[in-house]
């Protein structure tokens, strides 16, 4: 057992089910939320969990809340349940983009709101915690009794490393990491690089191998080495190659893409764009991607290559 104030964990998504798990492992008394009639229901009477239903009384005896659901609910999430919580009741968010946003923090201000957000995929953070890795977290508290409250979870969620930030930086940083390198960047150069190879005769395999197996190495190598040695490793081929890519690729158009990818983020003007049918869109790119040789020959030696 621990000295936290018993905890509801809102939402079973991918990111909740890894805090989960840790909390369990960690012994810390929680329960998770969920809305009446939720299909995660099943997967968290399957994993042994206890959970209790959103819209109902029972949330009054509870005042620490972990909110995991998508950012685009969490206003709805308050405005369906605030008259359930106690006065001064603690809610910690994974993201800052609901209160950068929405300002559910100016909104319902007779709460404390906080940050933990850690810096890793679901399936990294349960890693982490299992081998008894690293994860580094951005984090903030109102006041310091929330602070204390904030380091104690991290400990238990596995959370090595915290470095104070507030709602807007951490959320003006995570989108444009995702929009200049991490789900742009990166997917769509490795799919243009893969399918020029191909076009030119280079077998599916060699391309496969050369433009996304060795994605995984590079990238661990360059964060686990740091950039002085990464760069001091690489064969001399591939360091007149990387200057010559860097060149050609990232040269003023580039910065200026950055600026303004970053410029419509703290203007807000990506909010905007964030109110669409964020199903749709995903189905979208899924079909796309699904059409792709690239996604097919990732299936095909997956069980070969890839652990």
């Amino acid at each position: 057992m621990t000295d936290l104030k018993p905890i509801i964990l809102v939402g079973f998504g991918s990111q909740a089910r890894a805090w989960a798990l840790n909390l369990r492992d960690s012994k810390v008394p929680f329960k998770i939320a969920l809305k009446p009639k939720s299909q995660s229901i099943k997967k968290v009477q399957d994993l042994g969990f206890e959970y209790v239903e959103l819209e109902n009384k029972i949330l009054q005896n509870y005042s620490t809340f972990l909110i995991l659901i998508p950012d685009g609910e969490q206003l709805s999430f308050f405005e369906k349940n605030h008259f359930y919580f106690q006065p001064k009741s603690h809610f910690v968010y994974a993201h800052g983009f609901s209160i950068s946003k929405e300002g559910i923090d100016k909104i319902y201000s007779q709460f404390s709101h906080s940050l933990l957000a850690p810096k890793a995929i679901a399936s990294d953070v349960r890693f982490q915690f299992e081998t008894k890795g690293k994860i580094g977290a951005a984090f903030y508290a109102q006041n310091s009794v929330n602070e204390i409250e904030l380091k104690k979870l991290a400990t238990h969620l596995g959370f090595t490393s915290l470095f104070k930030s507030h709602f807007d930086e951490e959320c003006m940083a995570d989108l444009f990491s995702e929009q200049s390198l991490l789900c742009s960047l990166i997917p769509y150069g490795s799919l243009k690089s893969y399918n020029l190879l191909r076009k030119n005769g280079v077998s599916a395999e060699i391309a496969f191998m050369e433009c996304f197996l060795e994605l995984k190495s590079i990238t661990q190598a360059f964060v686990n080495l740091g950039p002085l040695a990464f760069f001091n490793l690489i064969s001399p081929n591939a360091l007149i190659g990387s200057q010559k890519g860097r060149q050609l690729l990232t040269g003023d158009h580039f910065d200026e893409a950055l600026e303004q990818l970053l410029v419509e983020i703290k203007n807000k003007q990506f909010y905007k764009e964030v109110e669409i049918d964020a199903d749709a869109l995903r189905q979208k790119v899924l079909e796309e991607w699904g059409a792709e040789e690239l996604s097919l020959l990732y299936n095909k030696l997956k069980p070969e290559l890839i652990v």
